[in-house]
């Protein structure tokens, strides 16, 4: 099973198989054909979320070496013989709009079953020979996951996956919808780590955590590309025998800080938990715009108030004394090689889930995300609708700023957009240097941005200054073809490298509830603000960070 690729965060992008056969040498002339498919169902959204947790859906693809297991019943219940947990392993895949089709076979490359009059049948992942003979309920029941997940093969060991119940054929097939039976926690630390991606202040869990297998040395990391280990640790838990998750530790930085939460979970969620390092920006470079009793009307049309508190950075991610740019601004551009602090300036672009800076001008050889290099071609970060907020995709939270920064949330810029006044007080001309540059031979280029101060309604002592800055489609610069015409991003945009640099689009932490390769982000000038749901996650925009001291994350 593919868990590096496990997150988020969800699944619009579905699983399927074509799956089983009998043992017998071939079927009979006469029997007919069942060819299977299977759809990986999302992780369902958390609707009593937990405190300090967000749920997320995480995308879990097949693999080399995979294996299901297909069984049929009669109508009483009992396994037919024909289909008794006949073994498949993992053949091949095609995506098909938008939708991953996993295809198997068994060891006689057969992909279908016969088809037995009044069978019902189910399939699970992963295959075990001691589930013959058993049925769909009593494998649900007796799954017990392993204590130590820290390896691969223990891990996916303990990931049950089955439908609901089983299914009658439709049409010569049968179709599953695969459910996730265990509950993922995911653990996460946003402090500094070392090169072989360890923590630099590791997360200390003490005994009183239950289930009392959960313990750090436990939890699985998946090593990437880079040969280092992801930062987020999983645990995987039967809610049928714990249905709570109780974590008792303390982070060991230079003075220890203890923690405790408990989480009452269900089958099929996954619960990110999120525990805060020493932040690398103070709070106290922050305002309260006062927004947290503002009525606003949200994506699904109610009227609704965030109900807790929301600092405000008075500038962008970009112009912390943290960051450093490649290349210092020419004369007289705002902000400063190593983070100006300057509330006028733009900072720096940064695409969807990348904890990195967009664009380094060259200075590796990187020219910035487009359709054919972003990370996460597959959008597997998170769902449709999913959020990557307080988690390792988190750019503020996870990198730069740390603590409790993180990135906004569509309600939070909705709330600003019925709670403050929007005025433009000027606007200035910049060069390019630190986004795109005259590095390798490109040519430097300017814009004009526009300044708007964002002003509370109920306390006007409250301001704070964003930039425009527009968004960075597709590579540094505009690449055009021997034609002299814009080259293709690789999904059929045009490489328009950067674009309305007078109307500001910064990230929010939200995945587009309707478009699977698609963000919502903040949309506006002085004289219109909305919030949109078609930004491309490869695309490069604005960070502004927030905190909340005060956040009920049980509402």
């Amino acid at each position: 099973m593919n868990i590096n690729k496990v997150y988020i965060l969800l699944l619009t992008c579905a699983l399927a198989f074509s799956a089983c056969d009998r043992d017998d040498e071939s079927l009979p002339e006469s029997a007919e054909r069942l060819y299977i498919s299977a759809v990986l169902q999302p992780f369902p959204e958390d609707v009593t979320s937990q405190t300090r947790t967000t749920n997320h859906g995480f995308l879990t693809s097949f693999e080399d070496g995979d294996e299901i297991g297909v069984t049929g019943i009669d109508a009483d219940g009992n396994v037919i013989d024909v289909c008794n947990n006949v073994k498949f392993v993992y053949h091949d895949s095609e995506t098909v709009d938008d939708v991953i089709w996993a295809s198997f076979l068994n060891d006689r490359g057969y992909g279908f079953v016969e088809k037995v009059s009044g069978a019902r049948y189910f399939a699970y992942y992963p295959y075990d020979s001691k589930w013959d003979g058993k049925n769909l309920e009593y494998i649900t029941s007796h799954f017990t996951v392993e204590e130590d997940q820290h390896t691969k093969e223990n891990f996916t060991k303990s990931d049950l996956m089955a439908p609901e119940e089983p299914i009658l054929p439709n049409d010569g097939a049968l179709r599953f919808v695969m459910n996730h039976k265990m509950a993922t926690i995911s653990i996460f630390y946003n402090n500094e780590w070392k090169p072989d991606g360890t923590a630099l202040y590791p997360i200390i869990l003490f005994p009183e955590t239950t289930p009392a297998g959960l313990t750090i040395a436990h939890t699985y990391r998946s090593q990437l590309p880079t040969n280092e280990y992801e930062h987020r640790r999983r645990y995987l838990v039967n809610p049928r025998t714990q249905a709570t998750v109780k974590l008792v530790g303390r982070l060991e930085e230079t003075s220890y800080r203890y923690f405790s939460h408990t989480l009452n979970i269900e089958p099929g969620h996954l619960y990110s938990v999120s525990f805060e390092g020493e932040p690398s920006v103070p709070y106290t470079d922050g305002v309260d715009l006062e927004l947290d009793s503002v009525p606003f009307t949200d994506k699904n049309g109610d009227t609704v108030i965030l109900g807790h508190t929301v600092i405000w950075s008075k500038y962008n991610l970009g112009e912390s004394a943290a960051e450093k740019y490649p290349f210092a601004p020419a004369a007289g551009d705002k902000g400063g090689q190593n983070g100006g602090k300057d509330p006028e300036a733009r900072g720096d672009y940064y695409a969807w889930a990348a904890t990195f800076t967009q664009y380094d001008n060259g200075l590796s050889g990187y020219n910035g995300y487009g359709f054919n290099n972003y990370f996460d071609k597959e959008y597997m970060v998170a769902p449709l609708g999913g959020t990557i907020k307080e988690t390792e995709y988190d750019v503020a939270h996870a990198k730069w700023w740390r603590g409790k920064w993180r990135l906004p949330t569509e309600n939070e810029f909705r709330a600003m957009y019925e709670g403050c006044t929007f005025e433009k007080v000027g606007s200035y001309t910049e060069t390019n240097t630190r986004y795109i540059g005259d590095y390798g031979g490109r040519t430097k280029g300017k814009n004009s941005f526009c300044i708007i101060k964002v002003t509370s309604k109920k306390n006007p002592e409250k301001f704070i200054y964003f930039s425009t800055g527009g968004y960075l489609d597709g590579t540094v610069e505009p690449q055009k073809g021997e034609d002299g015409e814009l080259t293709e991003s690789g999904d059929g945009k045009k490489n328009a490298g950067l674009v309305s640099p007078t109307t500001a689009y910064y990230l929010t932490s939200s995945a587009s509830p309707t478009i699977l390769r698609c963000i919502s982000y903040a949309y506006f000038t002085d004289t219109q603000q909305n919030i949109k749901i078609d930004g491309s996650r490869y695309t490069g925009m604005l960070v502004r960070p927030v905190y909340s001291p005060n956040e009920n994350k049980n509402q």
